[in-house]
């Protein structure tokens, strides 16, 4: 009983695996191809990852143009303590009726009274003036003593912190050509995805005719071997029956080999060809199916792809090289901005410890600040004269590229126009080439076994 199921399970095993291999193979027609490759092609993923990048700059020079905020704070540790008095410093003591009592500030013209300067200045007993000291300054009768030690401010961990904004007001226009700059720069990086996709096209449809090319070449291999094959033992049968000399079968031999390498080679070829294959389109495994009999399918292909009518305008390459032209000009934009001022409107709020504004005691004390600043460099050396020169010469010379690639681009236009035209006929003049080829090969077969011709005319 076991050895029954054991029997129907190794069938059942083996049934499923004769199936497997079809199953997983996978016939693909040259339209798949292209689309697996605009799918899974790495070139192309990382022209579409280019293009992201492009996008997401824009986005940044675009916010140029709004306030930039920024925090600032720190901690700084002091060695030395402030001494903002080198020596013991005497402040004049002036009577009360000198101060105005609405302002409470100093009243200069007090000091003309007779009384009032009687009180306050030492006089000269001989002229009634008051005494100078050795600077010309008159010596007061009393003074206020400021000690210099006492003024000693020894803090020595200072924090501080500020919250500035800054919004630009002019620039000379830079931050509008940087923008103008990255928005060509974006239509560039997505016009080399749309240039990368006819480049990886164009390599898949190489790709594909050359396994369906060394596929047909397996075929003819394998045919011409078969064919010396048989002629082989044909010409045993001949040379038992001594109708043909051993050199003439040698000569077929040592051909049956050299068609067994050819063989060989070309299926090495063809395992070669499937595996760039499969790395244009994305595929992991390169065993890879084609249809039968796709180069007569493929003979009928649409000439409206090359009509020679097409403008280079429309190219990618052409697109790519205008948005270039464009970048050219705001550089040289930029460059003349350098002779603008830039105006920057400013503002903020700070805070320190020690707190200045409160007799610098140890505590956080803040003020708000705002402002308008004006950078303009006045002299250079030349510099900026030069950067003009140079961007106007970059200019010239993206105009000389967009104008040789317009060229080149319709001279290439023609080229294949005519290539094509050419490929046409020579595929047909070789199907009938090949129909001949046939019917001379079965001639020659039939006459040297019928004995009217040499193995050496086969």
């Amino acid at each position: 009983m076991n050895s029954g199921k054991d029997l129907i399970s190794c069938f059942l095993a083996v049934f499923l695996l004769s199936f497997a291999p079809v199953s997983a193979q996978h016939v693909l027609t040259l339209d798949e191809c292209r689309e697996m490759a605009l799918e899974q092609n790495k070139k192309i993923r990382m022209a579409k990852e280019d293009a992201e990048i492009a996008g997401l700059t824009k986005k940044v020079a675009a916010t140029k143009y709004l306030p930039n905020f920024s925090f600032n704070g720190g901690y700084l540790r002091l060695n030395k303590a402030f001494k903002p008095l080198g020596s013991d410093m005497f402040l004049p003591v002036v009577p009360y009726n000198s101060i105005d009592p609405l302002t409470g500030a100093f009243n200069p013209a007090s000091l003309h009274d007779p009384a009032t300067a009687l009180n306050t200045f030492v006089m000269n007993p001989q002229t009634g003036q008051p005494m100078l000291d050795a600077s010309g300054n008159p010596v007061f009768k009393n003074y206020a003593l400021l000690p210099a030690d006492k003024m000693t401010m020894d803090f020595k961990d200072n924090y501080f912190a500020f919250l500035t904004v800054t919004q630009p007001l002019f620039t000379g226009f830079k931050i509008t050509e940087s923008n103008n700059i990255a928005k060509y720069a974006e239509n560039i990086a997505k016009e080399n995805v749309v240039l990368t996709k006819a480049e990886v096209l164009v390599k898949t449809d190489k790709a594909y005719w050359q396994v369906v090319s060394l596929q047909e070449k397996v075929k003819l291999a394998n045919s011409y071997e078969a064919l010396l094959d048989q002629l082989v033992t044909d010409l045993e049968n001949m040379y038992a029956e001594g109708i043909i000399i051993r050199n003439d079968l040698l000569k077929a031999q040592v051909n049956q080999n050299e068609a067994r390498l050819k063989v060989m080679k070309a299926e090495n070829g063809l395992a070669l060809a499937k595996m760039a294959l499969a790395q244009i389109i994305g595929m992991e495994n390169e065993d890879i199916t084609l249809p039968e009999n796709v180069i007569d399918k493929g003979l009928s292909g649409a000439y409206s792809m090359m009509n020679p009518g097409n403008t280079s305008d429309k190219r990618a390459e052409v697109i790519m090289l205008k948005e270039k032209l464009s970048i050219m000009e705001s550089s040289k934009n930029i460059e003349r901005s350098k002779f603008m001022p830039d105006i920057l409107l400013t503002g903020g709020y700070g805070w320190m410890n020690p707190n200045p504004y409160n007799g610098l005691n140890k505590e956080f004390g803040g003020d708000w600040s705002v402002g308008v600043v004006v950078s303009m460099p006045i002299f250079t050396w030349g510099e900026r004269k030069h950067n003009m020169s140079t961007a106007n010469i970059k200019k010239q010379k993206a105009q000389l590229e967009l104008d040789e690639a317009r060229e080149m681009i319709d001279l290439q236009i023609r080229q294949n126009h005519y290539k094509y035209n050419e490929s046409i006929k020579k595929a047909e003049l070789t199907q009938l080439s090949k129909v001949q080829a046939e019917e001379n090969m079965k001639m020659a077969k039939e006459n040297l076994l019928e004995g009217r011709t040499r193995l050496t005319e086969l």
